[in-house]
């Protein structure tokens, strides 16, 4: 398994925190996380502390007894890097003072606009955030920490930082299976058996039968059906021959015999629809059309006489 680390952005309400933050900070590089986020915030910083959260894997909010440092806009930074954290759908875990009325009364809001504030902020994030964690101590806090943030790893997986060592040993672990893989297809093409040399032996007067599809017409309508076609090589010779008598490109196979289906059909047509009175669009089935371009080749009944001024490779006929 890769040795990752994650990048933890802590929030705060600012200096009334400042104990709770050094234990949460120093559990979190006691566990083997990266400890992130802005003690000091001011209009500045905020685009310093959004850049900082893009790159986090987690958010971690510390929630005292204070709505915190306020913007230009009212709002503190803290609520603000929540919302932000929210936007950007990072795994956020809320550590909070179960009873912020307790504590001393200088680490309180003392204006009544501002406990309104909190309080509305506090139970925002009871409400939005899943993993809401309560905490009386400093102790109680650091418990705490080290027992929800490894289920935050399992519940919110992410990427993390993998370290290079490690990174090197994946990729020669990929390369060595690479090359196994590369091994392993060239035994393949060597004892896999040549097709031409697979082809089963054939007379000129032997029966080859094959199937094809096409339109037949009944009235005004047709249907797609499929017939089956029996004829010896020496007919399907015989039928390609009026094409490759000259030199041919080898797509002509499938265009020759589609044309002589499509002229002669009309009777096999008429074995499924004794109404068919029209067919159209005769189609060959390519493994049908594949073995006979096999044959032909491999008899040399058909062979290649060169190149046209397309690279296309011409075949030709032989006097039979």
């Amino acid at each position: 398994m890769l040795d990752k680390r994650y990048q933890v952005f802590i929030t705060t309400s600012g200096k009334e925190m400042q104990p709770e933050r050094m234990v949460v900070s120093q559990t979190l590089i006691g566990m083997g996380f990266f400890s992130w986020g802005l003690e000091q915030r001011t209009p500045v910083t905020t685009a310093f502390a959004r850049r900082q959260i893009d790159d986090c894997d987690y958010v971690l909010l510390l929630l005292g007894s204070q709505y915190g440092e306020q913007s230009v806009s009212g709002i503190s930074y803290m609520h603000l890097e929540y919302i932000y954290a929210v936007t950007k759908q990072k795994p956020i875990i809320v550590f909070m003072h179960e009873q912020p009325e307790s504590r001393e009364e200088h680490l309180r809001e003392r204006e009544a606009d501002l406990q309104q504030r909190f309080q509305n902020f506090r139970q925002q994030i009871i409400q939005e955030v899943d993993q809401v964690v309560f905490f009386k101590s400093a102790r109680e806090l650091e418990l705490a920490l080290r027992s929800h943030m490894p289920q935050m790893l399992e519940r919110y997986p992410v990427l993390g930082w993998v370290r290079p060592q490690s990174i090197q040993a994946k990729q020669d672990e990929i390369d060595r299976l690479r090359a196994q893989l590369a091994q392993a297809k060239m035994e393949q093409a060597k004892s896999e058996i040549d097709p031409f040399l697979s082809l089963p032996r054939i007379e000129w007067d032997d029966q080859f039968s094959f199937d094809y599809r096409m339109h037949a017409y009944v009235d005004s309508h047709f249907k797609e059906i499929i017939c089956i076609r029996s004829m010896r090589w020496h007919e399907i010779y015989a039928v390609l021959e009026s094409q490759f008598s000259q030199a041919t490109p080898e797509d002509f196979y499938s265009k020759v015999l589609n044309q002589y289906l499509t002229d002669t059909g009309l009777v096999d047509a008429q074995l499924q629809l004794p109404k068919a009175h029209m067919v159209s669009r005769a189609q060959i089935n390519v493994r049908a059309l594949h073995t006979i371009k096999q044959q032909m080749r491999n008899n040399e009944w058909i062979v290649p006489v060169g190149r046209d001024d397309r690279q296309r490779m011409l075949w030709k006929c032989m006097n039979k």
